[in-house]
């Protein structure tokens, strides 16, 4: 991977608060259960969305519907499939696909359903939403930002900033322990000592005496969750002088609220591809997007690309130059895996601004 130092151009723009992971329900411009935007026939049907359009994640997957709309402009793009967010909706939705002509199965949103989804598939390929990379080793391409792409990103800054030894701070999670994982396999590919893995309570106190007893005190923290977790374990850091470091789960809402993540580094979607996109979303219904509604936005742009191309296959999935969209340019590896650019952010004086951009994690 490398990175490329920017000039710490200052970000102000309404926009940039939309690089938050989930969006609220928007009441009264739902989209209707099994409801296709393809007026195209063959070739627009060659790739489905499998989404959560009702049930739990609703709110959620009705996001990612209405980007995957602004993506292609409206009519004209894959058939979106309602999952109602669980695995027997998941596979049921997958079949109604395949029945219907899919080449391609983009979805579920959940690691969880993902495996119903790929029995029902075949040989179909399968891309789910989730950030979960061991879904990759059961056949899925993974499209969802995981926890390697923020380690790796964040790591790789670092170590180009001098420093080595970091520790990770997490609330005892699957994020937290897919993190520790990519931590200590990037930290040692990358010459970072990992001083210590604390999942732990976010509510707990004594978080810098933890830290100088697992290993002694790092030069940085990543800490990867966001919203209130994050929160806690900032206010449990402030005045240690240790760096912070910080994942995509971040968003940009809660560094910019809370005066404890002030010069704290982290990843995120490249600002300058995702906030047009948030712009025109916020503009349409009223909210910012997310991230995860970037997905949406993403693979429909993506399939709609493919479709063009005659290339609805493995092969076009793993084409050498990848995809670009709003949540930067991204790749997939042969493996199932996906190689994102990512940015990294800072926040100073009430103001955001982009420190470089790092490519391939």
């Amino acid at each position: 991977m490398r990175f490329s130092p920017k000039d710490s151009s200052v970000l102000t723009r309404r926009g940039l608060l939309g690089l938050t992971l989930a969006a609220p329900f928007l009441a009264g411009c739902g989209i209707q259960p099994g409801r296709s935007f393809s007026t195209q026939g063959g070739d627009g049907r060659q790739v489905a969305l499998l989404l959560p359009l009702t049930g739990a994640a609703a709110a959620v997957g009705q996001n990612m519907a209405r980007a995957a709309v602004l993506a292609v402009g409206g009519d004209g793009g894959p058939p979106v499939i309602d999952t109602g967010d669980t695995a027997k909706g998941a596979a049921a939705a997958a079949k109604a696909a395949l029945d219907g002509g899919a080449k391609l199965l983009m979805g579920p949103l959940r690691a969880d359903q993902t495996p119903a989804v790929l029995a029902v598939a075949g040989r179909v390929p399968v891309v789910t939403f989730s950030n979960d990379d061991t879904l990759a080793a059961q056949g899925a391409f993974v499209m969802g930002i995981t926890p390697a792409q923020s380690v790796a990103t964040m790591f790789s800054y670092a170590r180009a900033q001098g420093l080595s030894r970091i520790a990770v701070v997490a609330a005892d999670t699957p994020l937290g322990a897919a993190t520790a994982t990519a931590a200590r396999g990037i930290g040692a590919a990358g010459g970072i000592e990992i001083t210590a893995v604390l999942l732990r309570d976010p509510g707990a106190g004594g978080l810098v005496a933890a830290l100088k007893n697992a290993g002694g005190m790092p030069q940085a923290v990543f800490l990867p969750d966001g919203g209130r977790t994050l929160a806690s374990f900032a206010k449990g850091l402030a005045g240690s002088g240790v760096q912070l470091l910080g994942s995509v789960q971040w968003g940009v809402a809660d560094p910019a609220a809370d005066a404890n993540l002030s010069g704290a580094w982290f990843a995120a979607p490249p600002p300058d591809l995702f906030l047009p996109f948030a712009d025109r979303f916020a503009a349409t219904h009223g909210e910012a997007p997310g991230v995860v509604a970037g997905l949406g936005h993403d693979a429909a742009l993506m399939a709609m690309g493919l479709a063009e191309a005659g290339a609805v296959s493995r092969k076009g999935l793993i084409r050498k130059g990848g995809f670009t969209g709003v949540l930067g340019p991204f790749r997939f590896l042969d493996d199932g895996r996906c190689q994102r650019d990512l940015a990294v952010l800072t926040l100073s004086g009430g103001e955001l601004s982009v420190l470089a951009e790092v490519s391939g994690t």
